[in-house]
């Protein structure tokens, strides 16, 4: 639901050289493209014929980064800077920033922020003053976090059971951009997971947000809750702005998870949210903390596992950004595996879908008025629907009442085909999320 977006990057790999030798042409081409569901298994296979020695450290650096090794993608990116980055050209900025991310990630905020700092100095002890914004806000960014201490959790050694409900979201009034009735699809509904998580000893619902970077709360909650606010405004998703909060301890059953950086929605940006009853979000940062979370339907449960599940015959099928490797129609596509998208019975596709696949839908999609938004977006607008949509994750077929195709819309991620949500989770008798191996897997 909510994507934060710290800083928007060039292409991290465009600058690369890739040698003429056919593995590593194909690596290269894997990296350039981002593809790193198809690096992942074929780097396995070609890294013994690779010839170009930074072109492997790139390699097993973005692996490591994209299926959540942090410490060995740290590793890789000290590597990469310490002995390429004549190599690595005008691209060496983006694994500077990308290490500090990783640092930071990593709960490292001071020293992300010397490292930046330092990197900065040296440029402007050499005469650069030109192309450093980049840089200087993502030091400012993280700089006014250097003195918190690392998310870390606590939990017992058996498995932590969890109620969940699943609340509809209905408006509280119908805005004029909502008056058209959906007629097409009249068994639509908007529903999110609702947990209760206990803070500083009251018991509050928060959503389970696969979708959202970070914990994200509002304005009023952090005003209510009397906590902290920290630095300056941040750039969430789109251009809509938003601030940041640290949160102590928060409690999910039996587990404690301390010190949040959570985003705090404006009350200017948080508009929808209110309107439609969304509350607080558990997002990503906690929930990959955690590891491995299983929604079980029939009991109404999140179960959060002492001993995760075993690695699918298939493979890693999940980055650590939420995305997840779906098949339609024999094609593999890169879809934003997102808990907080609340529609029931469709999954939304994204300009890099419709881009690519534009003779198609446009001969099969219908065009309808679909309403909805999120973080600091809200309203109607006509765009191409397709009845039914089919696709398949792992080795579980979905079947969708609808595919909403947004034309307009572009993501921090031009590789990414769109977004699917709780209508995949309801298909189902149990979801596994699980973010030490990165997959995500369906029972029946």
């Amino acid at each position: 639901m909510l994507r934060p977006l710290l800083i928007i990057l060039l292409s991290l790999f465009s600058s690369l050289v890739i040698s003429a030798q056919q593995p590593d042409q194909r690596i290269g081409e894997l990296v350039n493209t981002e593809d790193w569901f198809r690096l992942d298994k074929e780097y396995q296979i070609l890294k013994d014929s690779v010839q170009t020695p930074f072109l492997k450290v790139v390699a097993e650096a973005m692996i490591a980064r994209n299926f959540n090794k942090k410490q060995r993608a740290l590793e890789c990116l000290n590597e990469l800077l310490a002995n390429y980055q004549s190599v690595l050209g005008a691209g060496v900025f983006n694994f500077i920033i990308l290490r500090a991310q990783l640092l930071e990630e990593m709960g490292r905020y001071a020293e992300a922020a010397d490292f930046i700092k330092n990197v900065l100095d040296q440029l402007k002890g050499q005469g650069v003053t030109q192309g450093l914004d980049a840089m200087e806000y993502y030091y400012q960014h993280v700089n006014v976090l250097r003195d918190f201490p690392a998310l870390d959790l606590s939990r017992p050694n058996h498995d932590v059971l969890v109620p969940f409900i699943l609340k509809e979201l209905k408006p509280k009034r119908i805005e004029s951009w909502m008056r058209k009735k959906e007629e097409r699809n009249p068994d639509t509904k908007s529903v999110l997971i609702t947990i209760p998580v206990t803070l500083h000893g009251e018991t509050i619902p928060f959503h389970f947000d696969t979708g959202a970077g970070m914990t994200f709360v509002s304005e009023k909650f952090v005003r209510e809750k009397g906590l902290p606010l920290i630095g300056d405004t941040v750039t969430y998703t789109g251009n809509s702005k938003g601030l940041r909060t640290v949160i102590d301890s928060l409690q999910i059953g039996e587990i404690t998870v301390r010190n949040i950086v959570a985003g705090v929605g404006l009350e200017e940006e948080i508009e929808l949210f209110d309107l439609v009853g969304i509350g607080p979000i558990l997002g990503r940062d906690v929930i990959a903390a955690i590891g491995e979370t299983q929604i079980c339907m029939d009991d109404s449960i999140l179960l959060f596992p002492i001993k995760t599940s075993p690695l699918p015959a298939y493979g890693r099928n999940m980055l650590y950004n939420s995305h997840v490797e779906a098949t339609a129609d024999g094609e593999k596509l890169r879809l934003l595996f997102d808990t907080g998208n609340a529609s029931n019975n469709a999954c939304y596709l994204s300009a890099a879908y419709y881009n690519s696949h534009r003779e198609v839908v446009d001969k099969v999609a219908t065009t309808d008025t679909i309403s909805g938004g999120g973080y600091g977006i809200a309203g109607a607008r006509e765009m191409k629907v397709i009845r039914p949509f089919c696709l398949s994750i792992g080795n579980m077929p979905i079947q969708l009442v609808e595919a909403v195709v947004d034309e307009e819309s572009v993501l921090a991620d031009e590789y990414c085909h769109g977004n699917i949500g709780i209508a995949a989770v309801l298909q189902h008798r149990k979801t596994i999320i699980n973010f030490r191996d990165m997959f995500v897997t369906f029972e029946k």
